[in-house]
């Protein structure tokens, strides 16, 4: 598969949940988060560029996500992630 050098648009508060819910399912069951993860791709959730970064993700530590997290969000989702990850938020913001 080719990457492409698109930027992608900031993820918005309702794709950041479906992230988070798929972060949360492949740590228990891989297989259905990647069969999630493909299905709301072909539906349209996640343009093609935004899905390259998503893949990026699943790849880091645990300890990385949520900083990676926070440079892929728009304003309205940045909450949604603090609440969801609140120690990796926390962490953010005493090295920034």
């Amino acid at each position: 598969m080719k990457k492409s050098s698109v930027i992608p648009k900031p993820l918005t508060p309702s794709q950041v949940k479906h992230v988070l819910e798929l972060l949360d399912l492949c740590e228990l069951a891989p297989i259905a988060a990647a069969d999630k993860f493909q299905h709301l791709s072909r539906t349209g959730t996640f343009s093609e560029a935004q899905q390259e970064a998503i893949e990026i993700l699943f790849s880091l530590e645990q300890d990385e996500i949520a900083d990676a997290l926070f440079e892929c969000v728009d304003d309205d989702a940045r909450e949604l992630v603090r609440e969801e990850l609140p120690h990796e938020a926390r962490l953010r913001f005493v090295r920034a």
